[in-house]
């Protein structure tokens, strides 16, 4: 099966090769197009436009991700997807309350209760397969900290090792300080997590 899966990959793209011979192609650049001449003047800037891919290696349905998506977010306008390949997408938001609330600042989102699905902001001109996917915003708790350990500064400080510290909650809503600390951190989801991270004071280290 798998031998033969291989040799219908490879007939198919000498078939390519082979029909991308027969055309007659010039090899000078072909005259370049100038957005600022052909684009409407003034051009309304796009608004909340994301890029997506899915962080599994085998393959899925669109349709399936599409409508388990719109499940999970709920959203309040309809937000259409396009396919760029089979594992990357761009997703236009219809408002700024489903981009803020249901997508970009929640999460993180699973599809199939899995595979995570990796997201960023698109400005709609950069090619889509130049864009490196491999951020996931996640809230980890910092537990059993000192006092004097539970100030914004010394929290950003400490969780600087586990990936780009978005934001961090040290008091709850009412005023006072929990047992923990709550940080927004993007990690990089080819690196291992980590559980612990040292704190050094006074020449004297301790986790």
């Amino acid at each position: 099966m798998g031998e033969q899966g291989a040799t219908s990959s490879g007939a198919k793209k000498d078939a390519v090769e082979d029909l991308l011979g027969r055309l007659n192609l010039h090899e000078e650049e072909a005259e370049e197009f100038v957005w600022e001449e052909e684009a409407p003047d003034p051009m309304e800037k796009a608004k909340w436009p994301a890029i997506a891919k899915v962080h599994m290696s085998r393959g899925f349905s669109p349709s399936d991700l599409y409508v388990h998506m719109c499940s999970a977010w709920n959203p309040t306008k309809e937000v259409p997807w396009r396919k760029i390949e089979d594992n990357l997408f761009t997703i236009q938001f219809g408002c700024l309350g489903d981009w803020n609330k249901q997508t970009m600042f929640m999460g993180p989102w699973l599809f199939r209760n899995n595979y995570a699905l990796l997201m960023e902001e698109y400005d709609g001109f950069q090619k889509p397969r130049s864009i490196v996917l491999d951020k996931l915003a996640v809230w980890v708790r910092v537990m059993h900290l000192p006092d004097n350990y539970m100030k914004d500064p010394m929290i950003k400080g400490m969780c600087r090792p586990v990936g780009e510290v978005k934001e961090e909650h040290v008091k709850l809503l009412i005023g006072f300080a929990g047992e923990f600390a709550r940080v927004r951190v993007k990690i990089d989801v080819n690196k291992k997590l980590y559980q612990f991270v040292s704190i050094t004071k006074d020449g004297k280290k301790q986790r």
